[in-house]
């Protein structure tokens, strides 16, 4: 379950960063851009921080599992 849940949620902060970098292309509205760069940020956070709670902070075991 939790491997589903960490490809959802890579998927989605791939989708973002193409929302975000083809928002900048297009000249979108700076407030829109931006709100999908916080969105970003918390995906990539949460990602990080169920990797943390999975492997702990052993840079070694986090690489393993990246």
């Amino acid at each position: 379950m939790s491997e589903q849940l960490f490809t959802l949620l890579r998927q989605e902060r791939k989708r973002l960063e193409r929302a975000i970098a083809k928002a900048e292309a297009e000249k979108a509205h700076p407030s829109e851009v931006k709100r999908m760069k916080v969105l970003h940020r918390i995906v990539n956070e949460q990602i990080c921080s169920w990797m943390r709670d999975l492997y702990g902070t052993d840079p070694q075991r986090l690489k393993q599992a990246a």
